[in-house]
């Protein structure tokens, strides 16, 4: 099994990576084709390594985007490390690999957020009545 504890990475190939990190990112892109998804659940088309985006990695799990060129459609993968495990699902979705990435980096929404932002829409509705 290949070495994927890297962090930090997004698993795209920049011009600022030197010749052994891109490298590095084409080996892990072509590990989670081979052993989570191979080829697209809905068109079966073949998967290459620039379909490939490691959207989020640890030590223990890694988050991978899978954007089929046929037809377009998205899948995320949950890569569990020290299991062996992974979990596929297919995502209908307008946000581009750098904004699922953004978003996958932000701290956790907690309940005292949701309320917050609950009551201030409410406010914004008692305003608009008058």
């Amino acid at each position: 099994m290949q070495n994927l504890n890297k962090t930090g990475s997004n698993g795209d190939n920049s011009n600022t990576q030197s010749p052994s990190s891109k490298s590095d990112s084409v080996n892990r892109k072509r590990f989670f084709i081979d052993n989570v998804a191979r080829f697209c659940d809905k068109c079966g088309l073949e998967y290459r390594e620039e379909d490939v985006h490691i959207v989020q990695e640890s030590r223990f799990s890694s988050i991978v985007h899978f954007s089929c060129p046929g037809c377009k459609s998205n899948h995320i993968a949950t890569f569990i490390k020290p299991m062996g495990m992974s979990n596929r699902v297919p995502i209908n979705t307008d946000l581009n690999v750098d904004e699922i990435s953004s978003f996958a980096n932000k701290p956790a929404i907690s309940s005292d957020d949701v309320l917050e932002i609950y009551a201030i829409l409410g406010e914004i509705e008692v305003l608009k009545s008058f």
